[in-house]
């Protein structure tokens, strides 16, 4: 599951499973708890754990924090036979398990106090022990009051702490409140449309929030890579515990590696946004502004393809809005608030849709003759590759643009961008064709004055107080 967590979270849970010689499914079940991949209730094993925390300070008469560090931090209870040796007779127990005095409805086995011992590791030496001595003082107010409410309230603090951690070393931590929103609206469903994109920002901007719609549909766009990860593994979401499924699941460990493997391999080695923000110095492929254009259009990737529709939403109206938050920071400049939010100043879809085709038949101009840079032997070629040969040759000669005026230094241009240069002319390529489609099924003007209304009545009203002002 290294997809899920950054190396400082893999060294942590390394450290633990090889420091107490954990087995393969302990050392899953560890992984499963620290990144929040316990169903129903991620924080319930921190509520175990404080109980569990509990009973141990009782049945050791434990008078001190650091009496509870040590059972925490001993490898010799690593295992549920280790676990039963030591403490058997000493905690209560029925016939489901280690119940804590005063709480009935508590229970664990020995295999379960094992686990949750190798949990109170993690928790204390995680980051190099950076939260140590805030654990252990912890500790040292729960063995002061071993029962139920001092249980419930480590239980709160450590589910606080392990929160925070999350939001530091996993990655889509801090996009969970967002997506559960996302779920939230589209009520559970993970696909969803342009529509659902456009409602989702308008009830947000109603509510008061003033989201940009071009960060909405980043957050959609996320959210949609997280679905497609989880499409095969819809039975784990349930809220049925993980114990009564254990044969419709056995080997889930595996098939949510695999498919974390295969999302990263389907990664590109870098997005769209990051190749025209790291274009190569050198000859003029392509101008600033067009640059822009294209991160404007290709941000979204790959809505560019997919959802055309979202796409001109974001870069007609998503610069817009824009425009009106950038002014508030500025307190002033250009066109009003009231002017703005209502949308005249706006680019057509058609226009839009000229531009990208203008940008796609200049980046194939460009493959042209990057291509014409590479052949050094006209000889070898049929009739009709020197024909295309001719043709780029010409496309050259009629650029006017810095650095093509250097046979030699635009050739070593050329080849430093050639990877971004072939994959962004692609993807250009490819919503020019999109837009097309889009074209054809619903005529741009209609679409964009449709959608004109819309955006200027939700900026106008969410926007009116500075308006006003």
């Amino acid at each position: 599951m290294t997809g899920g967590y950054d190396e400082r979270c893999a060294a942590d849970l390394a450290a633990v499973g090889e420091g107490r010689d954990l087995s393969r499914a302990d050392r899953a079940w560890l992984a499963r708890v620290v990144t929040g991949a316990v169903r129903p209730n991620r924080d319930r094993p921190l509520w175990d754990l404080a109980h569990a925390l509990a009973a141990l300070a009782r049945a050791t008469s434990a008078r001190e924090g650091r009496d509870l560090v040590t059972l925490a931090l001993d490898p010799g209870l690593s295992s549920a036979a280790n676990c039963e040796a030591r403490f058997s007779g000493r905690l209560a127990a029925d016939a489901r398990g280690l119940v804590l005095e005063g709480e009935a409805g508590w229970h664990t086995g020995w295999s379960g106090l094992a686990r949750l011992l190798a949990l109170g590791e993690f928790v204390l030496t995680a980051e190099e022990l950076a939260g140590f001595g805030t654990v252990t003082g912890w500790l040292d107010e729960l063995a002061a009051a071993p029962d139920s409410e001092g249980a419930a309230f480590l239980a709160k603090r450590l589910a606080r702490h392990l929160t925070a951690y999350r939001n530091a070393h996993l990655p889509l931590a801090r996009e969970e409140r967002r997506f559960r929103a996302l779920l939230g609206f589209l009520g559970g469903r993970r696909a969803f449309s342009d529509a659902d994109i456009l409602a989702f920002w308008q009830a947000e901007m109603a509510a008061g929030e003033r989201p940009g719609f071009r960060t909405i549909a980043e957050h959609f766009v996320t959210f949609e890579a997280g679905a497609h990860l989880v499409d095969g593994l819809d039975g784990l979401a349930s809220a049925a515990s993980l114990d009564a499924q254990e044969d419709g699941h056995r080997g889930w460990e595996e098939r949510l590696d695999a498919a974390l493997a295969d999302l990263a391999a389907a990664e590109p080695a870098a997005s769209l946004a990051v190749l025209l923000a790291d274009w190569p110095e050198g000859p003029k492929i392509l101008t600033g502004a067009e640059r822009e254009d294209l991160a404007d259009f290709l941000r979204l990737e790959p809505f560019h393809r997919t959802r055309p529709l979202t796409t001109l939403r974001a870069a007609s109206f998503g610069r817009v809005q824009s425009g009106i938050a950038n002014r508030l920071r500025r307190g002033g400049g250009g066109a009003d608030i009231a002017e703005r939010a209502a949308c005249t100043d706006a680019e057509s879809y058609a226009a839009l849709a000229e531009r990208a085709a203008a940008l796609a038949a200049h980046l194939a101009r460009m493959l042209r003759i990057a291509a014409a840079l590479r052949i050094l032997e006209r000889d070898a070629l049929s009739d009709e590759a020197r024909a295309a040969l001719d043709a780029a040759e010409a496309d050259l000669r009629r650029v006017r643009r810095a650095g093509f005026e250097d046979r030699a230094g635009l050739t070593a241009g050329f080849a430093a961008a050639e990877t971004a240069l072939l994959r962004v002319a692609e993807e250009t390529g490819r919503l020019e064709r999109a837009l097309a489609a889009l074209a054809r099924q619903h005529p741009l003007d209609i679409g964009f004055e449709a959608d004109r209304a819309v955006f200027a009545a939700a900026l106008s009203a969410a926007y009116a107080g500075e308006a006003a002002a």
